[in-house]
C-alpha cells in the first residue's frame, strides 16, 4: 500500500477557496516593490500548508496536533489582520469565519483547534468593529464641534448620510460559500473535457484576463454570454459544474432561491426577480468584476406559455426575459439548469446563448469519478491506483448518474470499515451496486427532441 501524499494546495476545514482566489488575484496585481503583499502571500501559503498538516494529523497522528495548533492559529490570526488592513473590501475575517462556521455545522464533531480559530477570528472581527465605531464616533464629534451649519448635499442636521457599499442581501438569493465538500474547480470534476474547454473560453479566461477579453471584443466582437443553460438527467453534475466555474474564474456566485422567489401575491414574484438581479448588478459594480447568477430548476419558474397561462404568469416570464437579456451589460452572467428542458418557455431558452446537454457519464468519466473519489481516502488509495479494478467497477456502473457513483463509493467504504477497517475492495462496490439498483436512471425521458448541442460527457 502506498502512503498518502499530503496535498498542500487542497484546503481542508472550512477554508474559503473563492476568497483565497480573490486574494491571490489582488496579490498578483500588486507591485513587485510591495513588501506587505509579499508578506501576505508567504503567510497565506504557510497557513494553507499548516492547516492541511493539522487536518492530516487529526486522523494520522494525534500526538502532533498540539504542536501544529500553535504553528497555525497565531499565523492565521495575523494573516486575517494583515489582509483586512490592506484589502478591507475583501472582508477577509468575516468571510473566513463564516466559511469555518459552515464547515463546523457540516462536520458536527469539532476539534479544539477548530473552535480556537473560530474564537480568534471572532476577536479580530470585534476588534476592527470597535475601531471603526470609534472612528465614526470621533468623526461625528468633530463635525458637531467645528460647525453648526448644514452641509451641502445629502445631509441631515449638518451630518452627511453615511454611504454603504452593499445593500442587505435579499432573501430570494444566497451567496455561494465553498465548503470542504465543494468542487475545487474543474480538477474535481471527472470527464467533460469538451465542456470544460468551452466554459473556459466563454467565461473563465475572460474573467481571469480582462485585457485580453477587451482585445477579443475589439478585434472579433466576442462578448461574454448572456447565459448558458445546462439540462439533462438529475445527479449528473449540473450544479457542481456551476460551482466549479465560479471557483475556476474566481467570480462571485449567487443562487436564486426558487422557494423564495415565487409568491401568491400579484406582482411580487416579478419584484423578487428584479430585486435579485439588481443586487447582483450592484455587487458587480462595487467589486469591479462580473458575477454569476445561477437559476436552478428553471422549469419551475418558466413553464411554457399556453392558453391556460394567466396575466401574472405572462408578466413573470416577461420580467425574467428582460432581466436575462440586459444582465450581461450589468455585469451578470446567468447560468440555468433544468431536468425538464422541453417544458421551459421557448423565449426563455432563446435568451441563453448555449443550451448544453449534461448526460449520463460514459465509461471513461465513471472511471475518473471513481479515481477522484477513492484517492481522497487512505483506505481507498490502493483501489484508486488499480486501473484494471476501476475499469471493472465502471463497467457495472452503466446507467448510474455521477451522484449515485459517489453514493455507492460511500456504501463500499462503509462495508470495508465494518470489516475490521481493511482497505476498500472492488467486491465492496459490486455488493453496493447489487443492493442499490434504485439509484439507476433511465436517460431517455430526459432527452429532448430538439436539435440542441449535446456535449457534456460526450
Amino acid at each position: 500500500m502506498q502512503i498518502q501524499k499530503i496535498n498542500y494546495n487542497s484546503p481542508t476545514f472550512g477554508y474559503n477557496r473563492k476568497l483565497n482566489s480573490q486574494l491571490n488575484k489582488k496579490l498578483a496585481e500588486a507591485s513587485e516593490n510591495d513588501d506587505s503583499a509579499k508578506v501576505i502571500k508567504e503567510l497565506n501559503e504557510y497557513c494553507i500548508k499548516s492547516e492541511n498538516l493539522l487536518r492530516y494529523y487529526d486522523s494520522a497522528d494525534s500526538g502532533k496536533k498540539n504542536f501544529m495548533y500553535l504553528a497555525f492559529v497565531s499565523p492565521k490570526v495575523a494573516l486575517a489582520q494583515l489582509v483586512h488592513e490592506k484589502y478591507p473590501e475583501l472582508k477577509y475575517p468575516e468571510r473566513e469565519k463564516k466559511s469555518y462556521e459552515a464547515e463546523a455545522v457540516r462536520s458536527k464533531n469539532i476539534d479544539s483547534w477548530q473552535n480556537s480559530i473560530l474564537s480568534e477570528l471572532e476577536d479580530v472581527i470585534e476588534t476592527y468593529e470597535e475601531y471603526e465605531n470609534d472612528k465614526k464616533s470621533q468623526a461625528n464629534t468633530e463635525k458637531t464641534d467645528t460647525t453648526n451649519t448644514p452641509k451641502v448635499g445629502n445631509a441631515v442636521g449638518g451630518q452627511t448620510a453615511p454611504k454603504t457599499s452593499h445593500r442587505e442581501i435579499p432573501s430570494v438569493i444566497e451567496e455561494f460559500i465553498p465548503t470542504f465538500s465543494s468542487p475545487e474547480g474543474f480538477k474535481s470534476l471527472g470527464g467533460m473535457n469538451q465542456l470544460k474547454e468551452e466554459l473556459t473560453d466563454k467565461i473563465i479566461y475572460p474573467a481571469l484576463h480582462p485585457e485580453e477579453a477587451k482585445l477579443d471584443f475589439a478585434e472579433y466582437g466576442k462578448r461574454p454570454p448572456r447565459g448558458i443553460m445546462f439540462y439533462g438527467p438529475p445527479g449528473c453534475g449540473k450544479t457542481s459544474i456551476v460551482e466549479a466555474v465560479s471557483q475556476e474564474a474566481a467570480l462571485p456566485l449567487f443562487k436564486l432561491k426558487i422557494s423564495k422567489a415565487g409568491s401568491c401575491f400579484i406582482n411580487q414574484t416579478s419584484n423578487n426577480y428584479q430585486q435579485a438581479f439588481d443586487y447582483v448588478a450592484e455587487f458587480s459594480k462595487d467589486t469591479g468584476m462580473p458575477c454569476i447568477l445561477f437559476i436552478d430548476e428553471l422549469d419551475g419558474l418558466t413553464k411554457g406559455r399556453d392558453k391556460e397561462s394567466t396575466a401574472e404568469d405572462l408578466k413573470q416570464i416577461g420580467t425574467l426575459l428582460n432581466l436575462i437579456e440586459t444582465g450581461r451589460d450589468r455585469g451578470i452572467i446567468v447560468l440555468g439548469a433544468t431536468n425538464k428542458y422541453d417544458i421551459v418557455d421557448d423565449a426563455i431558452k432563446r435568451r441563453f446563448d448555449d443550451q448544453i446537454y449534461i448526460g449520463m457519464p460514459d465509461m471513461e468519466t465513471r472511471q475518473d469519478v471513481l479515481y477522484k473519489t477513492l484517492s481522497k481516502w487512505l483506505k481507498g488509495i490502493p483501489l484508486a491506483e488499480n486501473p484494471d479494478d476501476l475499469r471493472e467497477i465502471a463497467k457495472r456502473l452503466d446507467n448510474f448518474p455521477t451522484s449515485a457513483i459517489v453514493i455507492l463509493a460511500d456504501k463500499a467504504s462503509t462495508r470495508a470499515r465494518k470489516d475490521k477497517r481493511r482497505i476498500i475492495l472492488k467486491e465492496d462496490f459490486f455488493d453496493a451496486i447489487e443492493k442499490n439498483p434504485n439509484l439507476k436512471i433511465k436517460e431517455d425521458k430526459y432527452k429532448t427532441e430538439s436539435n440542441r448541442k449535446k456535449i457534456g460527457y460526450r
